[in-house]
């Protein structure tokens, strides 16, 4: 499958957010080591994963509506307000372009971006220490960053899970 980046027109085949070229600046600007030296493919097919993530992840959370049916991502969308401002209906918003860039430079290291999930650890105790996670805390890998760089464009805006440390002395 050839790499189509969203332009803003919804179009039917595009399977990323950002273009390698808009990824190398933003990961150039903050001095993050490692993207520089992958290939433009590893980029791509890291790209592709991190909107496939989103996709998955926000799919049914973002505020608006699709601008057509047969657009192959969730943006562009119309009707979407952050800040009593309307975002234009034709653009994939910074945030999610930035969202999209910092899952694919997790994802460039860790091809399962959404693993499987086995039970919830409810204890776990090592010698003096207890931790006890919350039963109701989501399972797997939470990226607290995405979700907060994201909040303004989902209609929820939880920010991830809860956990107790417990120091037992005896």
């Amino acid at each position: 499958m050839a790499f189509v980046v969203e332009t803003g027109a919804g179009l039917s085949n595009s399977n990323s957010f950002v273009s390698v070229a808009a990824a190398d600046a933003y990961v150039a600007d903050r001095g993050v080591t490692g993207w520089g030296a992958l290939t433009n493919q590893v980029k791509e097919q890291a790209l592709i994963r991190a909107t496939d993530f989103l996709e998955a992840t926000y799919r049914s959370a973002w505020k608006g509506f699709r601008n057509t049916e047969v657009q192959a991502l969730s943006w562009p969308r119309y009707d979407v307000f952050v800040d009593l401002f309307l975002v234009a209906s034709n653009v994939v918003p910074a945030p999610v372009a930035r969202a999209t860039i910092e899952m694919a430079l997790r994802a460039s290291t860790n091809t399962d971006l959404i693993p499987d999930t086995g039970r919830t650890i409810t204890r776990e105790k090592v010698d003096v220490i207890e931790i006890n996670y919350s039963e109701f805390g989501p399972r797997g890998t939470q990226f607290t960053e995405i979700a907060r760089i994201l909040s303004p464009y989902t209609n929820s805006s939880s920010g991830g899970a809860f956990a107790s440390v417990t120091v037992i002395r005896t």
